[in-house]
């Protein structure tokens, strides 16, 4: 497990709370300009091939001079130009969300661990302790069902908590 990571929760609480404005900020700024796809269109929807912008401005350039069949196809090079401009202009707020990202997802994971572990053991200890003195079978016994292991009896392994995935694309 990495160095624990103890940090003033009231300053990370004040940083997220400002992070949260700009965020919803962005999302008002954005949202007018992005598509939105339910779980069948995000489905159904082709996938691009890696690389395939650069060989698409070549096909746009081709067309330009080649208009029947461009015509035949049905193929606009000002709309294809337009949709890879618009994947250039999202590209840099890809590769900050992706970073943002994954240090909420390492943060939560890190945390998560830093809380879980020493939680467990002291689970563990009072849960001994619990065969000398009873009157701590109230405190483990509602806890079972969390942090009991397999060599618990009559319990299962309770499962980790899921790591949050990124946003479809992201």
């Amino acid at each position: 497990m990495p160095t624990p990571t103890r940090i003033d929760t009231a300053e990370l609480e004040l940083a997220t709370a400002k992070a949260r404005k700009k965020i919803d900020e962005a999302f008002a700024l954005l949202a007018p300009y992005l598509v939105v796809l339910n779980e069948a269109e995000r489905a159904a929807i082709p996938r691009a091939r890696e690389g395939f912008e650069q060989a698409t401005r070549s096909l746009c350039r081709a067309m330009a001079e080649h208009t029947a069949v461009a015509t035949a196809a049905g193929f606009s090079s000002e709309a294809v130009l337009e949709d890879l401009n618009n994947l250039d202009v999202i590209r840099p707020l890809f590769e900050r969300v992706e970073e943002l990202w994954q240090r909420l997802a390492d943060s939560r994971l890190a945390w998560s661990a830093e809380a879980w572990s020493p939680s467990l053991v002291a689970y563990g200890v009072s849960k001994a302790a619990s065969e000398v003195n009873p009157a701590l079978r109230t405190v483990t016994a509602p806890l079972a069902k969390i942090f009991a292991t397999r060599r618990a009896r009559g319990g299962e392994e309770p499962q980790p908590a899921q790591s949050p995935e990124p946003p479809p694309g992201a």
